[in-house]
């Protein structure tokens, strides 16, 4: 019915409806990881973060620092306000440091994802 001709052009069409299919899944994920956080198991969120972040322990003292890039969260919760240019942000991420510091706190205006004084997308509440 379709000829050799026939069924070579379905196998193109076929093959390029999959990359599309593959391209767009990769799409996907990518958006996802710009616009927040997304699960990776183990009760941890991968969430980018744009900016070499300072890190703080519990009422403000600094920790560390966290570097930019694809980093693992846990949860998050308010505290105090911190701003950096025009990005203000009352909202922290809970994490483990590039310093070697453990259950320390990230300021949400360094993950990609959210608004002022916002919480950051796909990460849950402590």
């Amino acid at each position: 019915m379709f000829g050799a001709l026939g069924v070579r052009r379905l196998v193109m069409a076929g093959a390029a409806l999959a990359l599309g299919a593959a391209t767009l899944g990769a799409t996907a994920v990518g958006a996802e990881a710009a616009s927040g956080c997304y699960g990776i198991g183990g009760g941890k969120y991968n969430c980018n973060v744009w900016k070499t972040a300072p890190t703080f322990w519990e009422n403000n003292v600094r920790a560390g620092t966290l570097n930019a890039g694809t980093n693992y969260f846990y949860c998050q919760a308010m505290g105090t306000r911190m701003s950096d240019g025009p990005y203000y942000n009352k909202w922290y991420a809970k994490t483990d440091d590039d310093s070697g510091n453990k259950g320390v706190w990230v300021n949400a205006i360094y993950i990609s994802g959210g608004g002022n004084d916002e919480p950051v997308p796909g990460l849950p509440y402590c």
